[in-house]
């Protein structure tokens, strides 16, 4: 639920930043064509090229209705997740609040035992205990020693060793006969040791789903920080392209197809740079939920 509403939210942020981005758009496109208009009037700029940047401006002006309808109805369902009536929600101003929003750093020594605070390894090993097994010693035995952050990775010999039948099958043996309180308990107690052995290899199945489910979390959560970036460098790129290519018009150096193509070039990277964000986000919800709940800089338990 936590993870909907978040994302829920970040989509209405991506929609609302979509929206600002279609208005100033719009302005840019208004503003060239105040610039045609006048070059036209003094004869140095043809009809063609006035009716080409006034169907530029339409479409700028069309292109916002449908994400203006989308802000609306993501808002509604927001309305239902945090189960209030849509009629008359309204959510606080999200104006610049997209790009604005800080995202919780991942450190690149995250203990690996944060995993069992997922509710797959909660409920593998509440089945271990109530076979009255040694739960700290199977974390002791099953986890790896390892930390999770960007760069660290989970693909290695400690990953590998762990889900290689061919060595595990023997030590797991002996790890069940220790487990289950070193084989004192009595016959009506006791269950059969195909049942211990299955428990156990429930929760070390669960435990590698855990660590790669974080693993890939991770690696995606770096991909996406590094794609941003760059899109935030294109983008910056493109609107100062642009600034040179109206300039350039304006003294005649350039021509209207090359100030058109500055301009759309502006409006698409702006379009991406929203979306490879909403991209991060959407990320960082998976490693939240990977993890089983929020992280802090010690890498202590933290508040969901």
């Amino acid at each position: 639920m936590a993870s909907s509403v978040a994302t829920t939210w970040f989509q209405l942020l991506v929609l609302a930043e979509q929206i600002r981005v279609g208005e100033e758009n719009l302005r840019i496109a208004e503003r060239t064509e105040r610039i045609v208009d006048v070059r036209y009037q003094n004869g140095a700029a043809s009809r063609t090229e006035l009716l080409r940047q006034q169907t530029e401006v339409l479409n700028q002006r069309a292109g916002l209705v449908p994400v203006q309808l989308q802000y609306r109805q993501i808002q509604s369902a927001l309305a239902v997740l945090v189960g209030e009536s849509p009629l008359g929600f309204e959510v606080e101003s999200t104006h610049g609040t997209l790009l604005a929003m800080e995202l919780p750093e991942v450190d690149a020594g995250l203990p690996s035992d944060l995993i069992t605070r997922r509710p797959d390894l909660a409920r593998e090993e509440a089945r271990l205990q109530a076979a009255d097994a040694n739960v700290e010693q199977a974390r002791t035995a099953l986890l790896p020693t390892v930390s999770l952050g960007l760069n660290a990775g989970l693909s290695n010999n400690n990953l590998l060793s762990l889900n290689n039948p061919v060595e595990t099958a023997g030590w797991t043996v002996s790890l069940v006969q220790s487990l289950f309180d070193g084989g004192r308990l009595d016959a009506q107690q006791a269950i059969s040791e195909s049942q211990q052995l299955e428990l156990l290899e429930h929760y070390r199945s669960a435990i590698l789903t855990a660590l790669q489910e974080t693993d890939d979390a991770l690696d995606r959560v770096q991909t996406s920080q590094q794609r941003e970036a760059l899109q935030a460098t294109v983008s910056e790129s493109a609107a100062r392209t642009l600034e040179l290519t109206e300039l350039r018009y304006r003294e005649g150096s350039d021509e209207l197809l090359t100030l058109l193509d500055a301009q759309r070039t502006l409006f698409q990277t702006r379009e991406q740079l929203a979306q490879l964000r909403l991209a991060r986000l959407v990320v960082t919800v998976d490693l939240y939920k990977a993890l089983g709940g929020g992280w802090n800089a010690s890498g202590d338990d933290a508040g969901g």
